[in-house]
């Protein structure tokens, strides 16, 4: 998966910098931007900072945590 794909399926997308991003945790009710999204050397690296699990936020996204 891509980042922009990634991005298309989030709200409250905010850039942070070159190749980073905030957003609003697609896994739990986040009101403000938890979800933090960075192009990694391997891939998209995702975390929530309220403690959602990798698991959890690609389950709400409905891809595997391989893509």
């Amino acid at each position: 998966m891509t980042v922009a794909a990634l991005l298309n399926q989030l709200e409250g997308i905010q850039e942070r910098g070159l190749g980073r991003w905030s957003a609003k945790c697609p896994a739990h009710a986040d009101r403000n931007p938890s979800l933090s999204i960075r192009e990694g050397e391997r891939g998209v690296l995702l975390r929530c900072w309220a403690g959602c699990s990798l698991a959890e936020i690609c389950a709400a996204l409905g891809v595997q945590v391989a893509d």
